[in-house]
């Protein structure tokens, strides 16, 4: 996967997801995503992508984002979005919280995928 799939998971954590926005990613980016080639992101499809982009982002294995980690895909209000409890690092469970959080706002139809 490339850093573009990384890109495109900040822009989710960025709450800045839509339909569209899943819709004008890049042709190889989506087959990189969906693994079953289908042409749609299933929610367990997502979930394995978002679990590699925040692997990739913890630069430092220590199972947080600092903001200099974060730094080149989030900027500092959206960091702060998702650093829920204020501590000035995002935990597993914040980004992946986000991360349902955007998939669900996502899926307009309710239909468990992305189109």
């Amino acid at each position: 996967m490339t850093r573009g799939i990384i890109v495109i998971a900040a822009m989710l954590l960025a709450g800045a997801a839509s339909a569209e926005t899943v819709a004008e990613l890049h042709e190889k980016e989506l087959q990189a995503i969906d693994a079953n080639n289908d042409g749609f992101l299933s929610k367990d499809e997502f979930d394995a992508f978002s679990d590699y982009a925040f692997q990739e982002m913890d630069e430092d294995k220590n199972g947080t984002l600092g903001l200099d980690e974060a730094k080149p895909f989030l900027d500092i209000k959206q960091f702060q979005s998702v650093d829920r409890n204020n501590d000035s690092l995002i935990s597993r469970a914040e980004y992946d919280a986000q991360m349902n959080d955007d998939f669900i706002s996502a899926d307009q139809d309710g239909n468990g995928q992305l189109d």
